[in-house]
C-alpha cells in the first residue's frame, strides 16, 4: 500500500540523472496524506534509534520531509541537503558531470554553528533506487567530519538493497519495496530494443523517478 501512494507507472522512462528504467513514481503524492505515513516514519525511527544517531539528513525535497518528520520523533538535529543547482552549457561539470545535465546529482550541506564533526547521521530519502542522492550526502558528510551510520527510506526500489547495504556498506531499512529496474543511458536495453520513452524526459524533482528523481 505505501508503494501504492506514489502512484506507480511501468514504462520506459528517461530518469532525468543519467539512468533509464521501467518504473516512474509520483514522489510528490508520497507525501500528499501525512498521517498515512505516520505508521512508517515511526516504524524507521524505531530503527534509527538503535544506531544512537544524533541527526537525520536527507536530501531535498521528499528526502528531507522524511528526516525531519523522524527527527521529530528521536529528538535529533535534522540535516537537510540542498541540491545544487545543474552547470549551465559550457561550464564545468555541465555533461556528465557533478550537478549537470545527466550526471550525478550533487547536494550541499548549509553549515552548522559548531560543525557536525564526530557527529553520527542517518541518511533517508523517500525512495532509493540507483542511490545517487544517498551517495551524495553521505560524500558531503564525510566532508564536514560526520560519521554516515545508517540509511532509512519509504521505499526501497529495484536493487536499493545491493546499492546501500553492499556497495556502501551501511544497513538499510526501507519501510516498503518495489520492483524496477534501472540502466545507464548509454546501455538502456529498451533504447537498443527501440522502445520509445514514455512522455520523454521526465522532471528530477519531486513528481519523478525513484529518489525525486527517481534514480539518485
Amino acid at each position: 500500500m505505501l508503494a501504492e501512494l506514489a502512484r506507480p507507472r511501468r514504462g520506459h522512462f528517461d530518469l532525468g540523472t543519467g539512468y533509464h528504467g521501467d518504473l516512474w513514481l509520483d514522489l510528490d503524492a508520497l507525501f500528499l496524506r501525512p498521517a498515512l505515513l505516520r505508521p512508517h516514519v515511526q516504524w524507521l525511527a524505531a530503527r534509527l534509534r538503535g544506531h544512537q544517531i544524533d541527526a537525520v539528513c536527507g536530501p531535498m525535497e521528499g528526502g528531507a520531509f522524511l528526516a525531519q518528520a523522524i527527527a521529530t520523533v528521536l529528538g535529533t538535529a535534522f540535516l537537510p541537503g540542498y541540491r545544487v543547482p545543474a552547470a549551465r552549457p559550457g561550464e564545468p561539470g555541465e555533461p556528465g558531470g557533478p550537478g549537470g545535465p545527466g550526471g550525478p546529482v550533487a547536494y550541499r550541506l548549509a553549515p552548522v554553528a559548531g560543525g557536525i564533526s564526530g557527529w553520527r547521521v542517518a541518511i533517508t530519502d523517500d525512495a532509493v533506487n540507483a542511490g545517487t542522492a544517498i551517495a551524495a550526502c553521505r560524500e558531503q558528510l564525510h566532508k564536514a567530519g560526520a560519521v554516515p551510520v545508517a540509511v532509512g527510506a519509504l521505499l526501497a526500489v529495484g536493487p536499493a538493497h545491493a546499492t546501500v547495504a553492499d556497495a556502501m556498506g551501511l544497513p538499510f531499512y526501507p519501510a516498503g519495496t518495489i520492483e524496477s529496474q534501472a540502466w545507464p543511458a548509454g546501455r538502456c536495453p529498451l533504447c537498443a530494443g527501440g522502445t520509445q520513452l514514455t512522455g520523454g524526459t521526465q522532471p528530477t524533482s519531486g513528481t519523478g523517478p525513484a529518489e525525486s528523481g527517481q534514480h539518485r
